[in-house]
């Protein structure tokens, strides 16, 4: 019967330590989702602006190689000719330091998606790049669902109930060991007078040294839970901070999207007047070179604002728990698996506004002190 008792809370807190393999699983996928998030607008930006760059870079080359000639041949002023060259290869290494900064988004993207580094693949920018709507959901909801969801505090919810089981099995131990045996007994000897006969008894046992290190033990498993459930309050305390670091982040990263966005488009329509005129013959290639660099660097900075309010997206999620819902990976196809997630991503905002029910494994939690 001991047997029984230590083995029934053994394998309890064996269920919660499957517990908090889920919950590292959890918070592997969140990590995961940042980083495919924050990598694919860093190559959307760099497919994007492959392009734009390549040519105003073979632009300023084309201007350099025409403000050397005519240096040589001194038809100009020395002092201008070598400013006008200076301002011509400040804007070649601007544009060639974006061009190495755009490499690298594909080759990390490849890496977090198991794609070979010699594959060539596009990818779609998507309509519905920045999401507001995550902003119109109160605080305290977040906080509610944070409480109940977040991986970490779970994580601590179930190491609580691990000690919790810890404390019952010391009791356990201090209890005499009581053991039935019952056996049908034959024997052939024709000499017996009976043959067969059945034995029964009962054992009982105990370990004398649990009368010494029985109270040490049952203190030290009651300090283990209380030492739990402190770590369990702190770590609630830090998720509802975490909660509202996490919105204000996303809503400081979209405001500044917004003005990204909002000088790209006037860059972008500077840098198209300047190419009219200078088509025009009505104006020089430096200050065309100078106002298509402008108008990239621009743009960087707009797709560089979208990867950051992307990633402030993230880790708002993150905190308040939520993640794809998936069925088994294995037994989905690709296009199912794309469709179930593209699904979860996309529902991100519904998911804040329902009711917070808690799991039907979540451990029970104790109440804050």
């Amino acid at each position: 019967m001991l047997d029984f008792g230590l083995s029934y809370y053994g394998a309890k807190q064996a269920a919660s330590r499957v517990g908090i393999a889920g919950e590292r699983r959890r918070k592997a996928m969140h990590v995961l989702v940042q980083d495919v998030r924050s990598a694919f607008w860093r190559t959307v930006s760099a497919q994007k602006l492959r392009d734009e760059v390549r040519g105003t870079i073979d632009l300023a080359e084309g201007a350099l190689k025409d403000a050397r000639k005519v240096e040589a041949e001194r038809l100009r002023s020395p002092v201008d000719t070598l400013r006008y060259q200076r301002q011509l290869l400040e804007n070649l290494r601007l544009l060639e330091s974006i061009e190495q900064e755009l490499a690298s988004g594909r080759i990390e993207l490849a890496a977090l998606i198991n794609v070979p580094q010699d594959t060539a693949f596009e990818v779609v920018e998507p309509a519905d790049s920045a999401d507001p709507t995550m902003l119109e959901v109160p605080a305290s909801q977040m906080e509610e669902l944070a409480v109940t969801q977040n991986a970490d505090l779970r994580e601590h919810f179930y190491n609580t109930r691990i000690a919790l089981d810890e404390t019952r099995r010391t009791m356990v131990r201090m209890f005499p060991n009581l053991s039935f045996n019952y056996d049908l007994r034959y024997d052939s000897d024709k000499y017996l007078i009976n043959n067969r006969w059945n034995e029964a008894g009962v054992h009982l046992s105990y370990n004398l040294m649990n009368l010494f290190t029985g109270p040490a033990q049952k203190r030290l498993a009651e300090a283990g839970v209380k030492l739990a459930d402190q770590r369990r309050v702190a770590s609630q305390m830090t998720v509802i901070t975490q909660v509202h670091l996490a919105r204000l982040q996303y809503q400081i990263a979209y405001r500044q999207y917004l003005r990204a966005d909002q000088i790209w488009q006037a860059d972008a329509k500077i840098s198209e007047h300047v190419k009219n005129r200078e088509a025009a013959e009505a104006q020089s290639k430096l200050e065309q070179v100078a106002n298509g660099t402008t108008a990239i660097l621009s743009l960087l900075r707009r797709y560089q604002s979208l990867a950051q309010l992307q990633s402030a997206g993230s880790r708002l999620q993150a905190t308040v728990g939520l993640e794809p819902v998936l069925g088994s990976v294995s037994e989905l196809s690709l296009e199912q698996l794309t469709g179930e997630v593209g699904n979860s991503m996309r529902n991100w905002s519904k998911a804040l506004t329902k009711p917070v029910a808690a799991p039907a494994d979540a451990p029970a939690a104790a109440p804050a002190k």
